[in-house]
């Protein structure tokens, strides 16, 4: 017994030595910015080492969301290890080029979505300059990984265990989505799995000491509510198990839709669907450290993969 509190006080003076003589850079725990100034904000000043899970309806931009998010943290000088289990690494490029047309023209290129781009079509030098912003900003430590039906925690955990060995750096991971990682027990309920998963992956986190973003699909009961715990699939730990738990809407939801049959908000959705940009909510449902429950405004230009704080002004 004495060994072991020998230890244990020796390895607290050497962490208390550590924050001394590294104040500023305190166990690696710097803030990496989404590149949305509110969201910032909202989480309290940027990404740091937790698991965070964000949630919403189907197509509602929860991928577009995180696609900029991790472009945002490449320009920083910071990798991602972006795990797709729904879309190619083709489409997500397609999607961050489509978003820098926009921005850089957004007159020009306001109508054209990632799906509707046709390269030809785009004017070169704008092209040119983009994919080389691309290159420069995000391609060199941006690593898309494909994933299918097979691909498990573990894989994601060698993937992880893999880069920082050979990469010699700690990347940020993203993971769309959190329902559709593999089973390892082919017996439990989707519940249990998603809440075995999401474990796993706050393990993952505590020992790496790395951050986290994860997609979660929306449960179809809550498709026209407020945002809550119950909002997420089949996952009934979340609001134990991770770190910061977000949530976008549609704007004011719970006021518009808060009357009429089910036909109605259905139509109602789509109207809102429709709008160019939409007007939507980012929900913090949970933050560990710092302020639950709090609302930010955002706008998502959906055609062009585009989430901001304000509208902004078209371009000639």
């Amino acid at each position: 017994m004495a060994r072991r509190s020998k230890n244990s006080c020796e390895k607290v003076n050497a962490y208390l030595d550590e924050i001394l003589n590294n104040t500023n850079e305190y166990r690696g725990r710097l803030k990496v910015s989404t590149g949305i100034d509110n969201i910032d904000r909202l989480i309290g000043g940027g990404i740091t080492s937790q698991l965070y899970v964000v949630g919403a309806m189907p197509s509602f931009g929860k991928t577009d969301f995180l696609n900029q998010v991790g472009d945002n943290i490449c320009s920083q000088g910071h990798d991602v290890l972006f795990f797709s289990y729904q879309m190619k690494q083709r489409e997500l490029i397609d999607r961050t080029l489509c978003r820098k047309l926009f921005l850089l023209n957004s007159r020009r290129y306001k109508k054209m979505n990632s799906f509707d781009m046709i390269y030809d079509e785009v004017d070169k030098e704008s092209l040119g300059i983009v994919v080389d912003r691309y290159k420069e900003e995000v391609s060199q430590r941006m690593n898309i990984i494909e994933c299918d039906t097979k691909f498990s925690i573990k894989h994601i955990k060698d993937k992880i265990e893999n880069h920082i060995k050979t990469k010699k750096t700690k990347p940020i991971v993203i993971i769309d989505y959190i329902q559709a990682i593999k089973s390892s027990d082919i017996k439990i309920t989707d519940r249990e799995k998603n809440d075995y998963n999401l474990s796993q992956l706050r393990d993952i986190v505590k020992n790496f000491d790395i951050a986290m973003i994860c997609i979660s699909s929306q449960s179809r009961g809550s498709y026209f509510k407020q945002g809550s715990y119950e909002s997420f699939k089949d996952i009934y730990d979340i609001e134990d198990i991770a770190d910061v738990v977000g949530y976008l809407q549609f704007k004011n939801i719970s006021e518009q839709l808060k009357n009429g049959t089910d036909i109605e908000k259905i139509r109602k959705s789509y109207d809102f669907k429709n709008q160019y940009p939409r007007k939507i909510e980012f929900v913090l449902l949970k933050n560990r450290n710092g302020l639950d429950y709090k609302i930010e405004n955002l706008y998502y230009y959906h055609k062009n993969s585009y989430f901001c704080s304000e509208r902004i002004k078209e371009s000639m």
